[in-house]
């Protein structure tokens, strides 16, 4: 899996996510000095129920996808930090301007890991930052190599069948699981 600007990108890739985020982060710097731009990675969300998943679900400000269209790669930091490639993660939101960057382990703690835990991202009135809080990120540089992939996540059954089928052509082992929750419970 790569970033849409690598040499390796799939031609029909196909954009379910904002073009205005996605546009911004191609020219947003990475905070920490030499690791190039926010879109020279791929991003994976700490959460399952991101808020772009959310917006994409329901179509809000976006096109909407059906949940049977979408299916999560999940690796973990062990596996991606592993794979040789520069990785940073965020406190929030990656290109907000006051969110940190970081590329050191010790620093996961950072994270709001409560908030990303309880699968609410609305603002309260006694915390305004709880969106972006919660859009913690974590970003390998180019590319993530399959052998990375620790579970796929599925909506469904027709769409776990689908994609066992495919990793069987492909000669891979990575375990499918079917989970609504990861889905909004949709």
């Amino acid at each position: 899996m790569c970033n849409k600007n690598h040499p390796n990108a799939d031609p029909k890739y196909v954009n379910i996510g904002n073009n205005s985020i996605i546009g911004v982060r191609i020219v947003h710097p990475v905070k920490i000095f030499g690791y190039g731009n926010i879109g020279d990675y791929v991003p994976f969300y700490f959460t399952p129920c991101s808020i772009m998943l959310y917006n994409i679900l329901t179509g809000y400000g976006i096109d909407k996808v059906a949940p049977e269209d979408i299916i999560f790669l999940c690796c973990t930091v062990e596996a991606v930090t592993k794979c040789g490639n520069d990785f940073f993660f965020t406190d929030g939101q990656a290109n907000t301007a006051i969110t940190e960057h970081y590329n050191d382990l010790v620093d996961l703690g950072k994270i709001d890991w409560d908030v990303i835990k309880s699968k609410d991202f609305r603002k309260t009135a006694d915390d305004v930052d709880r969106q972006r809080r919660y859009q913690a990120e974590f970003l390998i540089k180019h590319f993530v190599p399959t052998t990375c992939i620790s579970a796929i996540v599925v909506y469904n059954e027709k769409c776990a069948n689908f994609v066992k089928k495919e990793l069987e052509k492909a000669g891979s082992l990575i375990p499918v699981h079917i989970k609504k929750s990861y889905y909004f419970n949709r």
